[in-house]
């Protein structure tokens, strides 16, 4: 719940400042659309379940989007991530554990604003898709408690900017959901 409200006020902060922008204009970096820009990197989320949660991948994810050539600055995409986190519990019976693995594959759509600097391109947006979850049990074979994966219906808003280093190659940061942090390596075609 903090995240979100820390999007959303990076959203108001954003948006008070949109008189220092022409909202309907490329950023330098994507000035006259048509690019294609490719993200890929690591993240960071939520552990699911209780403190003795340990993350054995952490979010791995591939953001793939293409600026429209249209006369407002909007790009359109999809993302791809991976996870697992294992589960450790402790019972009369003896030790067991359970490995949760996350497939999340979502679109997404984000509006570039357009500061006067050729080195940013700073956006925001809204990703909407799936998360499939998997479990598996490793413990003793008399005793396995019940436990289901979160899978269903996933997305939210996200926050980030790319910072390039040349034309075409740069860094990226973003904040949102469903992974709250991610940064990693940005490229454009």
């Amino acid at each position: 719940m903090k995240k979100l409200v820390l999007a959303l006020a990076v959203l108001a902060v954003v948006s008070g400042a949109v008189s220092a922008v022409d909202l309907l204009q490329y950023p330098p970096p994507l000035a006259g659309g048509g690019n294609i820009m490719v993200d890929v990197g690591i993240g960071l989320s939520h552990s699911y379940g209780a403190s003795n949660t340990k993350i054995r991948v952490p979010p791995l994810y591939a953001v793939v989007e293409y600026a429209l050539p249209v006369k407002v600055p909007i790009s359109v995409g999809g993302i791809f991530a991976f996870s697992q986190y294992r589960w450790d519990g402790y019972i009369t019976y003896g030790d067991y554990s359970w490995t949760y693995t996350y497939v999340m594959i979502a679109a997404r759509a984000n509006w570039h604003w357009a500061f006067d600097v050729k080195w940013l391109d700073f956006y925001t947006g809204l990703s909407l898709g799936w998360n499939i979850g998997n479990s598996e049990y490793d413990g003793p074979s008399g005793y396995k408690p019940s436990s289901s994966p979160v899978s269903g219906f996933t997305g939210g808003p996200q926050v980030g900017a790319h910072f390039y280093f040349t034309k075409t190659v740069g860094a990226v940061a973003e904040f949102g959901y469903p992974i709250f942090a991610k940064v990693g390596l940005a490229l454009k075609f």
